[in-house]
């Protein structure tokens, strides 16, 4: 969904970054973020990295990753420039859609496995109506190309 965001913007003449927390947390050796304790260091990392972007020439800066707790929320967002306009979006999907994505992508880790996929889904859902969201979808039932279509003009009502 995101390459079909980005795309979107590239086709308007923006300047795009995406960057996504998994990607950060990946860049820990074995034996992985999470089991060396470092889930929340890689939050951190990847709102810096976030909020560095932004404050470069980018147009659009797409961050990827959950924010499910306070914390993860300041890590992320307690580092954005003060004059950044923000867009949350929500993406949701049934545990049957999410385990099919994951098991398609060979690049994943954990998540791929059930053990570990089945009770962070359960997570999710059990705090999505605390996660603040501009924009929610479920991608059970909508397109990526249409979600994509939405969030970029939810961006054009703000410009």
């Amino acid at each position: 969904m995101t390459t079909v965001l980005a795309d979107r913007f590239i086709d308007a003449g923006r300047f795009v970054i995406v960057t996504d927390v998994d990607d950060v947390a990946m860049m820990v050796c074995a034996p992985a973020a999470g089991a060396a304790g470092l889930w929340f260091a890689a939050h951190q990392a990847h709102g810096a990295l976030v909020g560095q972007w932004m404050r470069s020439d980018a147009d659009v800066v797409v961050s990827v990753g959950p924010t499910y707790t306070q914390a993860e929320h300041e890590a992320l967002f307690g580092q954005l420039p003060s004059q950044v306009r923000l867009l949350r979006v929500l993406i949701d999907a049934p545990l049957s859609a999410t385990r099919e994505r994951v098991r398609a992508d060979h690049r994943r880790g954990a998540s791929r496995e059930r053990d570990f996929h089945e009770p962070a889904h359960a997570h999710y859902r059990a705090l999505m109506s605390e996660i603040p969201a501009d924009l929610t979808f479920d991608s059970g039932d909508i397109t990526a190309a249409r979600i994509a279509m939405s969030i970029y003009e939810a961006t054009q009502l703000t410009d």
